[in-house]
C-alpha cells in the first residue's frame, strides 16, 4: 500500500508525458501545479514571516529595552559611586549638594526605566516588577537625599549611605581610588532582592526570549524543507507542462502559465532576505549578551570622559549602535511589507495556473468529441 501510495504522489508531482493520452495528462497537472503552487507559497510565506517578525521583535522591542536596562543599571551604580564620594567630603556635601553627575545619571536611570516599560518587550508579570525597581529607585534617592542632610554628622550619614547603598545592591562592593564605581555582584533565588538584582533578572529573561526568537524550530525548519521542495516540483512541472503543450498542442508559448511563474523569480531576494535576517540574529544574540555582560560603571565613565578616544567596544552606546547596523544590514529595505503577499500570491497563482489548465482541456475535449468539428 505504500509503493502504490508513493506511485499515486510521484504521478501527480513528477507526471512522464510518454506514452499518456492528453487529456489525462491534464488532468493530473489540474490537480498537482496549483496544489504546489498553495503549498510552496503557503509553506515560504509562513517561514518568511516569521524571520521577518522575529527581526521586528527584536530590533524594535528586545533589543532597546536591553540596552535601556544596561544603561539603567550602570547609571545607578555611578550615581551611588559619585554619591559616596561627594558625601565623603562632609559638611561642604551638605551646602553644596550631589554633583551634577549625580543627578543626571539617577535622572537617567529613571527614563530608561521607564522606557523599558513603553517598550512592550515584557511580560505583564514583568512590567508590575519594573514598577517595583521604579520605586525602590525612588526610596534610594530619597535615602540619598537623606544621607546629604546628615553630611555633617558621620554617623547617621554614613548609616543613610549604608542603607541606600543595600537597596542598589545585595553584595556590594566598597570603592576603591582606582574604581570609584564599582560593579554590583547579582544574587540570585529569594536574595534577589535589590534594585540591581531585579534589573539583573528583568536582563536575563528578555535575552533568553531574544535567543529563542532567534533560533528556528522544528515548524520553521520543516517549513523551509516543505516550501524547498514544493517550489522545485513547480517549477519544474511548470516548465514540463509548457514544453507539452508546445509539443501536443502547438502552443510556443502558454501566456497565462508564464506569469504564474513569474513569482517563482521572487523566491531567490525572499530567501537570501531570511538568510540575512537569521544571520542578523544571532549577531544579535551575541552582541546582547555582551550587554549584560561585559558593560560597567567603569567602562562607562571612560566613554564619557575620554569621548574623543573612539567607541570602546564594551560601552552601552557602541553596543546600541552595532545592534541597530546588524539588524539594519539584516534584510533588504525594498522587501519591507512583503511578506503578508507572499502566501495571496501563491493562491493567484494556483489559480490562473488552474484556470488555464481548464481551459486547455475545455478545449481539447471539444475539439476531440466527435461530430464537435462537423
Amino acid at each position: 500500500m505504500t509503493a502504490e501510495l508513493g506511485r499515486r504522489v510521484r504521478r501527480y508531482a513528477w507526471p512522464s508525458s510518454a506514452d499518456r493520452r492528453n487529456r489525462g495528462y491534464l488532468r493530473d497537472r489540474l490537480v498537482a501545479l496549483p496544489l504546489l503552487a498553495v503549498v510552496a507559497f503557503g509553506a515560504l510565506g509562513w517561514a518568511y514571516a516569521g524571520a521577518r517578525d522575529d527581526s521586528a521583535y527584536l530590533r524594535d522591542r528586545a533589543a532597546p529595552a536591553l540596552v535601556d536596562l544596561a544603561d539603567a543599571r550602570a547609571s545607578l551604580l555611578i550615581a551611588q559611586g559619585e554619591a559616596e564620594r561627594n558625601l565623603d567630603e562632609g559638611r561642604a556635601a551638605e551646602l553644596s549638594g550631589l554633583s551634577d553627575r549625580y543627578r543626571t545619571r539617577i535622572a537617567r536611570a529613571t527614563q530608561s526605566l521607564n522606557q523599558v516599560t513603553r517598550s512592550g518587550a515584557l511580560t505583564v508579570a514583568e512590567e508590575q516588577e519594573l514598577r517595583v525597581v521604579s520605586a525602590l529607585v525612588v526610596d534610594y534617592t530619597s535615602r540619598i537625599g537623606r544621607a546629604q542632610g546628615h553630611a555633617g554628622d558621620p554617623v547617621l550619614r554614613d548609616a543613610e549611605l549604608s542603607y541606600a547603598r543595600s537597596m542598589l545592591c545585595s553584595r556590594a562592593t566598597d570603592a576603591t581610588r582606582t574604581n570609584p564605581y564599582p560593579a554590583c555582584p547579582a544574587a540570585t533565588g529569594s536574595a534577589a532582592t535589590s534594585i540591581v538584582d531585579r534589573v539583573t533578572g528583568l536582563e536575563g529573561r528578555l535575552r533568553a526570549r531574544l535567543a529563542d526568537r532567534a533560533a528556528w524550530g522544528a515548524g520553521g525548519i520543516t517549513a523551509v524543507v516543505v516550501a524547498a521542495l514544493a517550489l522545485v516540483l513547480l517549477a519544474a512541472g511548470l516548465w514540463r507542462t509548457v514544453a507539452f503543450l508546445r509539443r501536443r498542442f502547438r502552443i510556443r508559448l502558454s501566456i497565462p502559465l508564464a506569469a504564474a511563474a513569474l513569482p517563482l523569480l521572487a523566491v531567490p531576494f525572499l530567501a537570501v532576505d531570511a538568510l540575512l535576517a537569521l544571520h542578523a540574529q544571532h549577531e544579535t544574540v551575541a552582541l546582547a549578551d555582551a550587554l549584560a555582560e561585559r558593560t560597567s560603571p567603569p567602562v562607562e565613565m571612560i566613554a564619557e570622559e575620554r569621548p574623543f578616544a573612539g567607541p570602546d567596544p564594551r560601552a552601552v552606546e557602541t553596543l546600541r549602535v552595532r545592534i541597530d547596523e546588524t539588524l539594519a544590514d539584516g534584510r533588504f529595505a525594498a522587501l519591507d511589507g512583503t511578506a503578508p503577499f507572499v502566501f495571496p500570491t501563491g493562491l493567484v497563482a494556483a489559480a490562473v495556473i488552474a484556470g488555464a489548465l481548464h481551459t486547455y482541456r475545455r478545449e481539447y475535449l471539444v475539439v476531440t468529441r466527435p461530430g464537435a468539428l462537423a
